[in-house]
């Protein structure tokens, strides 16, 4: 759990999250900088615009209340943990599938931490941030309120 104080404390706390409309089964990493955040245009009302795969997209920025954290986070079951580590030296690793796997809180790992979140949709208005924003002022009524 985080708090307010404790958000210097975690790697990557300077972290930019967008949620992008596509699909995809890559499995590496990006220079997003260069790749993606280079061409963001903001324009005087606040709409995201840029440029992806050639298509359009516009994005919204959904702010998160001040007590309230995005955790960016990896799953690595402890059963593959202890596999790689007794395969140590070995290419091949017979873990069951992710499906198969029971999990637990131990298995998550926090990788990055952001206080806001870019939301993007191809050619039109992301209705998903404004959904997003309508709940997260519902939650933190509820929640946060004295």
């Amino acid at each position: 759990m985080a708090t307010e104080g404790d958000q210097q404390a975690w790697p990557g706390s300077s972290a930019v999250v967008h949620s992008l409309p596509v699909k995809t089964t890559f499995r590496g990493t990006t220079d997003v900088a260069e790749n993606f955040s280079r061409h963001m245009v903001r324009t005087e009302g606040g709409e995201l615009r840029n440029r992806l795969r050639g298509r359009t997209l516009i994005g919204r920025e959904v702010v998160l209340p001040q007590s309230y954290v995005l955790a960016c986070v990896s799953f690595v079951p402890r059963q593959q943990q202890q596999q790689a580590t007794e395969a140590a030296g070995r290419l091949t690793s017979s873990a069951p599938p992710s499906a198969q796997v029971e999990a637990s809180a131990a298995d998550v790992r926090v990788t990055a931490i952001a206080d806001s979140l870019c939301v993007w949709e191809h050619d039109k208005q992301p209705e998903r941030a404004e959904a997003l924003g309508h709940w997260l002022d519902l939650s933190h009524a509820i929640h946060c309120a004295p």
